[in-house]
């Protein structure tokens, strides 16, 4: 039997020779291999089973957290370090975009900062 609609199925034989169309509820017999058949009725069916997957929330979150990070790593940022050791300050820094223009801004970040100058004091004793 072959069914292409619910309308009307197609029968061949177990030699695949065709037999005839019936159409379901029709009360009419098709004798093959001198057996009759009656079509009642056809329901239709798939192969397909829906089922629900438990890890779809966590691939959508995944998603959504790989769009976000995306997003932010369009986000310029730099990062400046320094160090001082006595008198003298070491200072650097990097970042990942405007390359060109950190070091601008940079210097105008370093000429705000007030400078230290250590003075020598002497120790003046006196004597009596």
């Amino acid at each position: 039997m072959l069914a292409r609609d619910l309308q009307s199925i197609v029968v061949y034989d177990l030699d695949g020779k065709f037999a005839g169309i019936r159409r379901p509820n029709s009360k009419l017999p098709i004798e093959i291999n001198g057996m009759k058949i009656v079509i009642e009725d056809a329901i239709g069916s798939t192969g397909l089973e829906l089922k629900t997957d438990p890890g779809v929330p966590v691939v959508y979150a995944g998603f959504g957290a790989l769009m976000l990070t995306t997003c932010i790593s369009y986000l310029s940022h730099s990062q400046i370090w320094a160090l001082q050791n006595g008198t003298t300050l070491v200072v650097g820094g990097r970042t990942n975009r405007a390359k060109n223009q950190f070091p601008d801004d940079m210097n105008r970040l370093l000429d705000q900062v007030p400078e230290l100058i250590k003075k020598n004091t002497s120790v003046v004793s006196e004597q009596s």
